[in-house]
């Protein structure tokens, strides 16, 4: 007669290494995911894998393109799309402290505007709509204005004195005019108005307000009709930050030293010896 014992415990023992290898792989499903030399943390992830399972390792609206060039030996662009925008991610700041608390932010370039600029192209001037994931302007955001009229607009005097740059667009019937004034705190404002800084958009003519960093813009070269579009271009290379705030229930997983995942409606830790999902809802 066989001895039932060895087949049990082998049983056992095989339900824990396998019950051991699902929590491993729980763990090791959502490392910070690594662009370009940059760790995007959660809610941030790798679009390629994104809605790939049940459990995703970011939140709707957060995934990053790791964008290969075409050139061999070339580093990877890491891409967030907003409004079906791509913008070029240059870097990420965790915890910064500010008048409205601790925030994240992360710093987006939009390259085909740079390029059109080069080009005497206006296609890429619109303004910038923030996306509904959560990534917003901060209060303390500085816009350029630029005017977008029809070429055959014959600007009046003092509309030429309040510009510092205009060229005229050739892929477009309008040319393109830079205000000499930039506008503070415009997260706050309602873009459809005509009416900014005593200054009135003419008829026919757009306004289009598009997000500078505030340490990279000199004010008083706008101010002073000193910029060309050599400069103009360098300031737009700095780029502009978003801010978000860190997920509670994210935050109580990192504490416990395990990783946050996305199930579709909340938060969950991701572990190698089992743990509790919390109830966020996004």
């Amino acid at each position: 007669m066989l001895n039932p014992i060895p087949t049990v415990i082998f049983f056992t023992l095989h339900i824990l290494l396998i019950q051991s290898q699902t929590h491993t792989s729980n763990h090791s499903r959502c490392p910070p995911f690594r662009c370009d030399q940059i760790d995007f943390p959660f809610p941030f992830s790798d679009q390629r894998t994104f809605g790939s399972g049940t459990i995703d390792c970011g939140f709707p609206g957060y995934q990053i393109l790791c964008d290969e060039e075409e050139e061999e030996e070339s580093t990877p662009v890491p891409i967030l799309m907003i409004s079906t925008q791509p913008y070029q991610v240059k870097n990420i700041f965790l915890n910064q402290f500010y008048d409205e608390g601790v925030v994240n932010l992360i710093t987006l370039v939009n390259t085909d505007l740079i390029r059109d600029i080069k080009t005497d192209s206006c296609h890429s001037f619109r303004n910038f709509t923030s996306p509904s994931s959560g990534l917003l302007l901060p209060d303390w955001n500085i816009n350029l204005t630029f005017f977008k009229c029809p070429s055959q607009f014959a600007p009046p005097q003092d509309f030429l004195d309040q510009t510092a740059l205009n060229y005229t667009c050739n892929d477009e019937q309008s040319r393109l005019y830079l205000g000499r004034y930039v506008i503070v705190n415009s997260s706050q404002m309602n873009p459809t108005k005509r009416s900014f800084n005593n200054s009135i958009t003419p008829r026919d003519c757009n306004l289009v307000m598009l997000p500078v960093s505030s340490a990279d813009i000199n004010v008083s070269s706008v101010n002073n009709g000193d910029i060309d579009r050599s400069q103009l271009g360098k300031v737009l290379a700095a780029g502009f930050p978003l801010q978000w705030k860190s997920d509670a229930d994210c935050e109580n997983c990192i504490k416990k030293k395990e990783r946050c995942g996305f199930d579709g409606a909340k938060v969950v830790c991701l572990c190698d010896d089992g743990c509790n999902n919390t109830n966020s809802s996004k």
